[in-house]
């Protein structure tokens, strides 16, 4: 038997188990024979209905085909990844040290640099975290696998896997792995613990929903819509004409008038005079309801858009409805309603995978400090709140504020002179209260004390 036919049962034992691993998750995967061929040569059959849980492309009632890939030349897609992308890789996430007095930065701890500053040796970690949030927008999961050196297998790098290439699996035993698949299109199952594994909403608690799959008929209107917008700007968004005679004109010089007028009218010539033969007159036939409203269905597909990926429209350009007054609270939703449930996804995932390893009481936190930095009012009144509250020295805020520690009397905290413990303020009124009788050794004062005598 040769090499080539070993191969090929090989492979299809691998894509029955595969098969087999998918149904025991719960995921339907009828049996088809239709396979589809990705570019590095590995094979796995692609179901209608499988495929788009995996962000593979399906097609739009307005006959778009969608794609994770292809999504994102739809601008308010775009700019929607990117908000939440460079939003939430622009926080520093952070490692922390619980002890008796409260909890302080583990600064020298060697995951502190993974989770701050860089992963691995080939990316920073605001790329890091930009591309697990990309993906996680895209694809509905994002993948990256935890490298761990020593006996207590602490981590050393997080690498990042392909979504489209990585999927969950039930091991042998019961537990959860991951069948990934490398650039050489060998595929390995790694365990469950060593693969960070974030995901959005899901329906089994398993593997996440594609955004891009849910929102296909809105994103394949808004390509629909960019397509029809072309066609109609193409020929400089002028109404339709027709150039009508008299005289009788044959086929070919019809075919040779109109290739003449939108050469003449179209691109860079648009505009030009045109010089009629005689008895040649030109009537406008208007422009139909569709093409006037074709900027209202714009504006409409970039608020569904911006909706479905919880970002206030004024972000991604829609302007209609803000005014300066609500602009700040906007802002302010963009942490607590938008980045707020990822931030716990991300934060939950790592304290599972990663903090679970290490000797010591540690926490992580992504630092959404950050993110008020351009409001100057709020910041400046949330630091005086706190110095003010006591909650806050000097020292710290300046540390926030990357200040020079300044003088060591910075370091104290202040409270307002009329603050009192509220035990203590009972004390004293109960005292106050207190009839003075004659035995108490408090006299009353004698009326005609101070008054000489006559």
């Amino acid at each position: 038997m040769n090499t080539s036919t070993n191969a090929g049962r090989t492979l299809t034992r691998n894509q029955n188990r595969t098969k087999q691993e998918m149904i025991t998750l719960g995921l339907s995967m009828p049996t088809t024979k239709t396979e589809k061929r990705s570019e590095n040569g590995f094979s796995l059959p692609v179901p209608g209905n499988w495929q788009s849980v995996f962000g593979f492309g399906t097609n739009s009632d307005a006959g778009e085909i969608i794609t994770p890939q292809n999504s994102m030349q739809v601008s308010t897609v775009w700019a929607c990844v990117r908000i939440l992308a460079e939003s939430l890789g622009s926080l520093p996430c952070k490692l922390y040290s619980r002890t008796a007095n409260g909890r302080q930065e583990a600064i020298s701890h060697p995951v502190y640099k993974l989770l701050r500053d860089s992963p691995s040796d080939e990316q920073t970690a605001v790329s890091f975290w930009e591309l697990m949030t990309t993906w996680v927008c895209l694809h509905g999961n994002a993948y990256a696998q935890i490298q761990r050196s020593g006996a207590n297998g602490s981590p050393v790098a997080f690498w990042p896997l392909r979504p489209e290439l990585t999927n969950p699996v039930r091991l042998p035993d019961g537990s959860i792995g991951y069948r990934t698949t490398d650039g050489d299109g060998v595929a390995r199952l790694l365990k469950g613990k060593d693969v960070l594994h974030f995901l959005g909403i899901s329906i089994c608690g398993l593997i996440g929903l594609s955004p891009i799959h849910a929102a296909r008929q809105s994103i394949g209107l808004a390509r629909a819509a960019e397509r029809y917008g072309s066609t109609l700007f193409k020929s400089s968004a002028v109404p339709a004409l027709a150039i009508t005679t008299t005289a009788k004109v044959k086929a070919e010089d019809k075919a040779k008038m109109r290739a003449d007028w939108e050469t003449l009218q179209t691109g860079s010539s648009q505009h030009r005079v045109a010089i009629l033969d005689a008895d040649m007159k030109i009537e406008k036939l208007g422009i139909s309801a569709e093409d006037s409203q074709f900027l209202e269905t714009r504006n409409y597909q970039r608020a569904d858009i911006a909706a479905i990926f919880r970002i206030a429209p004024h972000l991604v350009g829609d302007t209609q409805k803000i005014s300066n007054a609500n602009l700040v609270q906007e802002n302010l939703q963009l942490v607590t309603q938008t980045l707020r449930p990822w931030l716990s996804r991300f934060e939950s995932e790592l304290r599972r995978k990663v903090l679970s390893t290490l000797a010591g009481n540690y926490d992580v936190e992504f630092d959404t400090t950050e993110l008020t930095r351009g409001d100057s009012v709020a910041e400046s009144a949330a630091f005086t709140a706190g110095v003010q509250g006591g909650w806050l020295s000097p020292a710290e805020v300046r540390h926030a504020l990357n200040l020079n520690p300044g003088p060591e009397c910075l370091n104290a905290y202040r409270v307002p002179v009329n603050y009192q413990n509220a035990e203590t303020l009972l004390d004293t009124q109960s005292i106050q209260d207190e009839p003075v009788g004659p035995d108490s050794g408090l006299a009353p004062a004698d009326s005609n004390e101070g008054q000489k005598d006559e």
